[in-house]
């Protein structure tokens, strides 16, 4: 019998992954023992609207992991996207007395109480909490205050919601498998841990998840998740936009989409494709397919820019764009984003690990092995814990990596946005 099972489901507008590992605890090293996958057709921009049809996929889906790896899935992490996610950032202070006196642990979760008091609705399930760029006494930022002594200290603090409501959709749609939710993850946050290096976290990088119904944000700068956001479209939209224009059924656009750049590199004008129910065959202009591909890509690229410059962290993007997830292969996005923004741009797979499968290095897969990484940190984190003697902290604090790169850090400012956006759209301005 095997010990130490993660498990993560990554539940897609189109596509559900699932992966079966052992943990070693004392490391974090995985190695995957399996993996399953189905198609989705229970949700709509990433949001649960039929949770019997939702449940019946992720079952497909699990069923071919537990296969393969020879074990019974009972718990697991979940990834979570769609409109309902919200970020707020804030900054907050509170005072220690009149008297210096050391930090510790309750003054940090304070800071983030008053931050949830001062944001938070009933209706919002909090999925991430994150504190950064921390002052004691007006001074420079300090990675950790715990320890150091002061009369106030402060902080900037991210706040990562979701709709309680739709959450509980999700996890329902588990709980009719008798499959236990061990927690909850933001699907691009848990994409950055699969794709993204250390030096891209920690000098400014925006990964742009493309999922079937949503595309996900995240910002990220000295190793700390700064900004999140969610676009309601994907790839479906690609595929219900070749259906419409070329009045195709959605089976044939959708593999009209995945083959075009195959199609292009044969320096083809036209190609046939068969009618769907029918004897007969259609003629298809790949310039006309490519001028529907390009517009919507236009359009994502420029919602892309709007909720970067909402950010206000422009500035701070040294590292420029990571694309990743299945619609990230999408023609000519690659050259469309280097075309519109004044930013490096790269297409993000998952970095090679020992505990993955060939197979499995791709970007449709960056989520799942993010949730996975994500459930190794956490078995490492818990057994310290235990080694501690202590009991296992039940939150969702996100604590920075404790690593020496100096005493001080660069503060992430978190200001109003200025005219400075404007540099980024080479020709949108």
């Amino acid at each position: 019998m095997r010990n130490n099972i993660a498990v993560a489901i990554d539940i897609g507008t189109t596509k559900i992954y699932v992966i079966i590992a052992e943990v070693d605890p004392e490391t974090g090293r995985y190695q995957v023992l399996g993996y399953g996958t189905s198609t989705s057709s229970g949700l709509k921009k990433g949001l649960v609207v039929d949770v019997e049809q939702t449940s019946r996929d992720i079952k497909r889906a699990v069923k071919k992991a537990e296969d393969m790896a020879e074990v019974k899935v009972e718990k697991a992490f979940i990834g979570i996207s769609g409109k309902h996610i919200q970020s707020s950032l804030q900054t907050i202070e509170i005072f220690l007395g009149e008297d210096t006196r050391e930090i510790t642990e309750e003054d940090y979760d304070l800071l983030i109480k008053n931050a949830i008091d001062r944001t938070i609705t009933r209706e919002a399930f909090i999925l991430h909490k994150i504190a950064y760029n921390f002052k004691i006494d007006n001074g420079n930022v300090v990675k950790n205050p715990i320890g150091r002594k002061g009369r106030k200290v402060e902080a900037d603090v991210h706040l990562i919601t979701g709709s309680e409501k739709e959450i509980m959709a999700l996890k329902n749609t588990l709980s009719k498998l008798d499959i236990e939710v061990e927690e909850v993850i933001l699907e691009p946050y848990a994409s950055a841990k699969a794709v993204l290096t250390t030096s891209e976290k920690r000098f400014g990088t925006v990964i742009v998840d493309i999922g079937g119904g949503t595309t996900d944000i995240c910002i990220y700068r000295n190793e700390t998740l700064i900004y999140s956001a969610v676009i309601p479209a994907g790839g479906e939209h690609y595929t219900n936009d070749i259906a419409y224009c070329l009045q195709l059924d959605l089976e044939t656009a959708e593999k009209l989409k995945k083959d075009f750049s195959s199609f292009s590199d044969n320096g083809e004008d036209t190609v046939k494709i068969h009618v769907k129910n029918t004897h007969e065959n259609k003629s298809i202009k790949l310039e006309e397919l490519k001028e529907i591909i390009d517009s919507r890509t236009e359009d994502l690229l420029e919602l892309l820019g709007e909720k970067i410059e909402a950010s206000g962290f422009s500035e701070y993007i040294s590292n420029g764009i990571v694309f990743t997830g299945g619609s990230s292969q999408i023609a000519g996005l690659k050259e469309k984003a280097e075309y519109l923004f004044n930013y490096d741009i790269k297409i993000g797979i998952p970095i090679r690990s020992i505990g993955l499968l060939e197979e499995m290095n791709k970007p449709e897969n960056s989520t799942g092995i993010g949730l996975l990484i994500y459930a190794a940190e956490k078995a490492v984190s818990q057994k310290t814990e235990m080694a501690k003697a202590t009991p296992p902290q039940q939150t969702t604090i996100e604590k920075k990596e404790e690593k020496y790169y100096g005493d001080e850090e660069t503060e992430v400012v978190i200001e109003p946005f200025a005219a400075k956006f404007k540099k980024y759209f080479k020709k949108l301005f």
